[in-house]
C-alpha cells in the first residue's frame, strides 16, 4: 500500500531488528509496584477522547472489558474527557503521580515528550510479533516516535484527506458550456489547461466526475457557486469548508518543505512556490467579503454546509462516508475522490495526522510485571481486531496496517473504497528535530500571503528566516 524509500526501509529495519535483540533489557526489574489493588491485580489508569456519553465511550468500555477477560490479573480504569479539553488537561497530567499510565496523545510530538522524559522508551518491549516495524504500521508514523534511536509510542488512529463532492450538485455542471468554462478566471491565467469543457467531465456512471487537477478544482469553484442579489447562497469550493492544509497543495505539486538533513527549502523549492500559488488563487477565485459572510451562516462548523447541500465540494477527513450513512433521510449523494494531483503520480499525496497510545515514564520506576502489562494493553489496541473497529466504531482510520486485508474484503461502498485506498498516500508532517514547532511560521507566513499583506517572495523569504532561526536558538 505504501510509497517507501529503499533507504529509509533499510534503516527501519535495522532500528527494529536491534529492538528485538533488547527483549530482555527492561528497566527497573524487582522494584516493587504501587500499581497493585486490593486482589493483587495490576492497577492501571487510561485517558482517552471519549468521556461518558459520547457515541465511542461504549465501544472503548466493550475493548477495556475484553481486554480483562483475556488478562484477569489486570484492572484498566479509565477516565474520557472530551476532545476539546483533552490536550489541555493531559499535558501536566501525564507526570502527576495519579495522572494516566497508559495514554492517547498525538503522533506528530511523540519525540518532544520523550526529550522531555514524559513518555517511556517502548523499545525493550517489542518482538517479532509486535513492534513498530513498517510491516505494522506506517513509516511515517513510527518516525516522529523516535529519539535517540528508541521508540517512544505506537500508532492508534489516524486519518487522511479525501476530496467529497455533494453529486446532486456536482452534476449540474451536466450543462455547463465550453464558454462558461472558458469565461473562469484560472481559464484566463498563463499556463491554463482549461480549455473547455472536459470531455470526461461524467463518467461511466452518468455523474460529473470530481475535479482531477487543479485548475478543474479552480473552475469548479467558480461555477458551482450560486449568487442571489450578490449574496452567495451555494458554494463551489473554499478551503475553509472542511479540513484542508496546505500542505495539500505544496506536496501535491511537487514540493517539499525539507531536504532529508532537516534543512528548510521553502525559498527555493519550485513545488513549494507553486503551491503557496495555488493556495492563493483557491482563496481569491470570490470575493473574500462574499465568502465570508457565506460561512459565518454555518456557525463554528463549516461541514455542516456540506451536509446541508449549500456546499458542493469539500476535502475534509476520511470519517465522512461513514457519519454520512447515520444521516438517515438526510443523507446526500456522496462523491470521494483523491485530493487533486494534477494526474502526476509521484505527487499522489494526501495529509494526515493521528493519535498514538504512551506509557508515562514514571511507570519505569514500577516492576517489570506493570510495565509488561501497560505494554500489553497497548498491543492489544493496535490488534488486528481492535483496529477493524477503528474504523467501523469510530470512523477513525487503524493504524495497524495489517486490519486493512479486512477491511477491503468488506466494505463496498465506492467512496469508502476511495478512503481505503488513499491510505496508501498518506503523508504526515516533516518532523524536524531542532525546529519541532516550525509548521506555526510557515502559517504565519501564509496568512499574512493570502490577506495580501506580503507578495510570494517575501513570504517564502520570511518562513524560510524564521524556520533557520528556530534551528539556530535551538
Amino acid at each position: 500500500m505504501r510509497k517507501t524509500g529503499v533507504r529509509k526501509a533499510k534503516r527501519w529495519c535495522a532500528l527494529f531488528m536491534a529492538a528485538v535483540c533488547m527483549v530482555a533489557v527492561f528497566a527497573g526489574c524487582g522494584k516493587s509496584s504501587g500499581k497493585r489493588d486490593e486482589d493483587g491485580k495490576i492497577s492501571l489508569e487510561f485517558w482517552s477522547i471519549y468521556p461518558e456519553g459520547d457515541p465511542n465511550y461504549e465501544w472503548t468500555m466493550s475493548v477495556i472489558e475484553r481486554f480483562e477477560k483475556e488478562h484477569d490479573d489486570i484492572k484498566i480504569h479509565y477516565t474520557g474527557i472530551s476532545f476539546w479539553d483533552y490536550f489541555t488537561k493531559i499535558t501536566t497530567a501525564m507526570t502527576d503521580p495519579t495522572g494516566p499510565d497508559v495514554y492517547l496523545q498525538t503522533i506528530k510530538d511523540t519525540a518532544d515528550r520523550a526529550r522531555g522524559g514524559v513518555s517511556m522508551n517502548l523499545t525493550p518491549f517489542f518482538d517479532e510479533s509486535f513492534h513498530a516495524g513498517t510491516e505494522f504500521f506506517y513509516e511515517e508514523d513510527v518516525l516522529p516516535m523516535t529519539y535517540e534511536g528508541n521508540v517512544y509510542g505506537v500508532p492508534y488512529a489516524l486519518d487522511n484527506r479525501v476530496l467529497y463532492y455533494n453529486i446532486d450538485l456536482v452534476n449540474a455542471l451536466k450543462d455547463s458550456t465550453d464558454e462558461d468554462w472558458m469565461k473562469t478566471k484560472v481559464a484566463a491565467k498563463e499556463g491554463s489547461t482549461i480549455t473547455g469543457k472536459p470531455g470526461d467531465l461524467i463518467g461511466a456512471d452518468g455523474n460529473v466526475r470530481a475535479p482531477e487537477t487543479y485548475d478543474e478544482l479552480l473552475a469548479y469553484q467558480e461555477l458551482l457557486t450560486v449568487t442571489d442579489n450578490g449574496k452567495i447562497t451555494q458554494l463551489g469550493f473554499d478551503v475553509n469548508v472542511g479540513n484542508f492544509k496546505i500542505e495539500n497543495v505544496v506536496w501535491t505539486n511537487g514540493g517539499e518543505y525539507f531536504d532529508e538533513a532537516g534543512n528548510p527549502l521553502l525559498d527555493t523549492d519550485p513545488g513549494v512556490r507553486k503551491g503557496f500559488e495555488v493556495w492563493y488563487e483557491l482563496t481569491h477565485t470570490l470575493s473574500s467579503a462574499r465568502v465570508n459572510a457565506f460561512l459565518d451562516t454555518a456557525g463554528d462548523n463549516t461541514t455542516n454546509l456540506f451536509w446541508s447541500g449549500k456546499v458542493a465540494i469539500m476535502i475534509a477527513t476520511n470519517e465522512i462516508p461513514w457519519q454520512n450513512d447515520k444521516l438517515g433521510d438526510q443523507k446526500i449523494h456522496l462523491g470521494a475522490a483523491p485530493v487533486p494531483y494534477d494526474k502526476v503520480e509521484e505527487n499522489h499525496y494526501n495529509f494526515t495526522g493521528g493519535f498514538s497510545l504512551e506509557i508515562a515514564e514514571r511507570l519505569a520506576k514500577e516492576d517489570e510485571k506493570v510495565q509488561q502489562a501497560a505494554f500489553e494493553f497497548i498491543k492489544y489496541l493496535c490488534s488486528e481486531e481492535v483496529q477493524v473497529e477503528v474504523l467501523t466504531k469510530s470512523s477513525n482510520m487503524p493504524a495497524n496496517i495489517k486490519s486493512y486485508d479486512t477491511l477491503f474484503a468488506s466494505i463496498t461502498d465506492p467512496e469508502k473504497v476511495v478512503v481505503l485506498e488513499e491510505m496508501a498516500h498518506r503523508k504526515a508532517f516533516n518532523y524536524v528535530y531542532d525546529a519541532p514547532n516550525w509548521w506555526g511560521e510557515v502559517q504565519n507566513a501564509l496568512t499574512d500571503y493570502v490577506a495580501d499583506k506580503k507578495d510570494l517572495d517575501q513570504t517564502l523569504q520570511r518562513a524560510q528566516k524564521a524556520i533557520l532561526q528556530l534551528k539556530a536558538s535551538y
